[in-house]
């Protein structure tokens, strides 16, 4: 009985109830899309952030301090994917001697490296010039000596005797910036910029090189431990990303206490992330909110539209001896249905939106926001429907609902045309912010930002 009977109202009243899909679909579909934009964005955020960043952690160790149980430290506090020490020295300068004259730098610091390491942390070193295999001299320190591979350079240690070395390749250290930041210095009085004179050799050549100066000066002769975190475990969301690295950084912190000193890169690159990030949810509390909620505005319009016609078949029914309850039935039937199928198209196209526009590589993080969305737009069509048939039903009478619909009265807007002078306004104001046109001003300085569209 039911089933002809909503078969037959369908049928009769398609336009109408297609109006009313579409105007729960729209708001349901935007409400949606803007809650997957703003995972997506955020996602997006985090992911790239900390792609290409070379080394997580950098750890500085105290002389004296046992390598085996700083990294014990490590491991507990974090997981890593790769680890690797590097020895930093610091040197009273290089010299070398080309085509008959000699080239002084001023200090310098040289790097010993693993043979692996740049396969560990890709992008730290490129090479421009020569061979991996050997010393390694970088681009300005080859420019300041005038020096290419083949040639020799002479290394001026700290209390010691020169030591030369024949250069095998020129490389680029494109983080030289992280790569030679001062660890556990206050910012006041750590260096403003990495050194110009640099130069890397296998790390068994640059202990002996520099064994004598470690004993003599260990203050020249530092080890850090460079370490790149499992980054599959931090949330998608940049600021939950920046707690957790923030709180393995203090649990590593904690651990080594006295032994050796931290640069949490990856909390800092996130730390700068997560504003833009609260900058989408300000754009989606600004922006997206009153979009939807004119949206729900307009499906209650839709909704309210039908009143004269619910009013006059309730009038009919009851003339035939419906109960109340039977006509709140066939009403929650009715908005059942369109509240379904229009929370269903717009969760559909909110999807698609997901996928397409905003590039989502997982769509499971955005499920929840649109299981939520879905259980709102549903709910309101429900009651957008159901609360005025129930106000219908319950206050007014046959005799009321038939003299209403004998003289129909124009609503007072309907009368001024208050909708057509709303959207004349509208217009106008559009037009005049619109001519003012928009530029955007960009730093000459090249300073890298994230961008939200």
């Amino acid at each position: 009985m039911i089933r002809f009977w909503l078969k037959g109202f369908f049928a009769a009243h398609f336009g109408r109830l297609a109006a009313a899909v579409v105007g729960l679909a729209l708001p349901v579909a935007l409400l949606g899309s803007l809650g997957a934009f703003i995972v997506a964005s955020s996602e997006s955020m985090a992911r790239r952030a900390v792609a290409n960043l070379p080394a997580d952690w950098q750890v500085l160790l105290v002389p004296g301090a046992d390598e085996a149980t700083v990294i014990d430290a490590i491991g507990n506090a974090a997981r890593y994917e790769n680890l690797q020490s590097a020895g930093y020295a610091d040197t009273e300068g290089f010299s070398a001697i080309t085509r008959g004259t000699t080239q002084t730098t001023g200090p310098g610091k040289v790097l010993g490296l693993e043979t692996d390491y740049r396969q560990l942390f890709p992008g730290q070193i490129q090479l421009n010039l020569g061979s991996w295999d050997g010393v390694l001299i970088a681009a300005q320190t080859a420019a300041n000596l005038h020096v290419a591979p083949g040639d020799t350079v002479t290394i001026r240690l700290v209390g010691g005797s020169p030591v030369d070395v024949r250069i095998a390749g020129v490389v680029a250290l494109p983080n030289a910036d992280s790569m030679f930041q001062a660890i556990g210095v206050s910012k006041n009085i750590a260096p403003q910029a990495p050194p110009d004179n640099v130069l890397l050799m296998p790390m068994s050549e640059w202990r002996t090189v520099f064994a004598q100066q470690a004993s003599a000066r260990p203050d020249t002769v530092r080890t850090q431990i460079h370490v790149r975190l499992d980054h599959a475990v931090l949330p998608p969301d940049p600021s939950a990303a920046f707690v957790q690295a923030q709180r393995a950084a203090n649990d590593f912190e904690a651990r080594v206490a006295g032994s050796a000193a931290l640069a949490d890169n990856l909390a800092a690159r996130l730390d700068a992330v997560r504003a833009d990030s609260l900058y989408v949810r300000v754009l989606f509390l600004f922006l997206g909110i009153p979009g939807a909620i004119l949206a729900l505005l307009v499906t209650l319009a839709v909704a309210s539209s039908g009143s004269e016609r619910r009013r006059r078949e309730q009038a009919l029914l009851r003339l035939r001896g419906a109960s109340l309850l039977q006509l709140l039935r066939l009403a929650a039937i009715e908005a059942a249905a369109v509240a379904g199928l229009g929370t269903v198209i717009g969760l559909l196209l909110a999807a698609v939106v997901a996928v397409t526009w905003w590039r989502s590589q997982n769509l499971g993080l955005v499920m929840p926001w649109l299981v939520l969305v879905g259980a709102v737009g549903l709910g309101f069509g429900i009651a957008a429907s159901l609360v005025p048939a129930w106000m219908d039903a319950t206050g007014t009478s046959i005799a009321a609902a038939r003299a209403e619909m004998d003289r129909p009265v124009p609503s007072l807007w309907q009368r001024l045309y208050l909708d057509v002078v709303i959207l004349g306004a509208g217009g106008v104001v559009f037009w005049m912010v619109a001519r003012t046109g928009y530029e955007i001003v960009l730093a000459s300085e090249g300073i890298a930002q994230t961008s939200v569209h």
